[in-house]
């Protein structure tokens, strides 16, 4: 997924609160009311955003030039019509987002309100694997014809957690993103190559891309990913190919290149070849 899509999926949750308990709620009793406010308004927030509700989520903006967004990847939008169809093009894209606040605090500064806070998003696209990241966002309200909107909201990603060793391979090979970029890699060192290249005499171009993206799919379920194989058993798809022992061989030396290219760890790169290792005896038939 672009870095534009991920930033813009930071703000369509940037405001989502989760609810509290009754201490919380005493608390919030005690708020000076242009606080309380604002938080009422991120429930509404909250509420739009999980019905994917573009013109109720458009509407807590300001209505007009100043409304700016700012996504975690420098990109900016401005304008509330600019941001209105933003979200009315992006929300049919999503199947469903949840978030987790952490560190929310609002403060009022003359006739605005500032908020900030850490957000974790969990987000199902309909097109692409899932996503979970965390952020930190600022937001600053105003009031407009009596009600308080939103006139800019920026966002800022923050570093994943550090891998350990019980994490899956998918995660340690850096997820869906770098799993693509590896095959997309290798595959082509394949194709090109003196010897394996006739396996790819006579391919299609819409030929390629559905075996490419059924090796992504393969090694990201075969590593721990959230993706779903769906072709035939190796040994089906490889009979009568006449693969040799010294295809093979080449063709584990052409991963290896590839995994060395885009520097993976030792430990990382040996379960890869390892996984590999185990489907040779269904794809070498000489």
């Amino acid at each position: 997924m672009s870095g534009k899509r991920r930033g813009a999926l930071c703000f369509l949750v940037a405001a989502l609160l989760l609810a509290g308990g009754a201490v919380e709620v005493l608390a919030q009793a005690r708020e000076p009311r242009a606080i309380a406010e604002n938080r009422a308004l991120d429930a509404q927030l909250e509420a739009a955003a999980e019905a994917l509700d573009a013109e109720r989520v458009a509407n807590l903006f300001w209505k007009g030039p100043e409304a700016t967004i700012v996504f975690t990847d420098g990109s900016v939008h401005q304008g509330w019509e600019n941001l209105r169809r933003f979200y009315t093009e992006f929300f049919p894209t999503l199947a469903s987002v949840a978030v987790e606040y952490s560190d929310v605090s609002y403060h009022q500064v003359g006739d605005a309100v500032i908020g900030t806070g850490t957000v974790k998003v969990q987000a199902e696209p309909k097109d692409g694997p899932p996503l979970d990241f965390s952020y930190r966002f600022t937001s600053l309200r105003r009031r407009q014809a009596g009600k308080w909107v939103f006139v800019m909201r920026q966002a800022q990603m923050l570093p994943p957690p550090p891998l350990t060793a019980s994490d899956p391979l998918y995660k340690r090979l850096g997820g869906y993103d770098a799993i693509a970029a590896v095959v997309d890699d290798f595959i082509p060192r394949l194709a090109n190559d003196a010897q394996l290249g006739r396996f790819f005499t006579g391919m299609s171009a819409d030929s390629g891309k559905r075996v490419r993206q059924l090796i992504v799919d393969q090694v990201c379920a075969a590593t721990g990913g959230p993706c779903l194989y769906v072709g035939r058993d190796m040994k089906t798809a490889h009979a009568g190919l006449g693969i040799t022992e010294a295809d093979w061989d080449i063709a584990v030396r052409h991963l290896v290149t590839t995994l060395d290219k885009f520097r993976v760890p030792a430990r990382e790169k040996n379960e890869v070849l390892g996984a590999l290792g185990g489907m040779k005896d269904q794809i070498v038939e000489k």
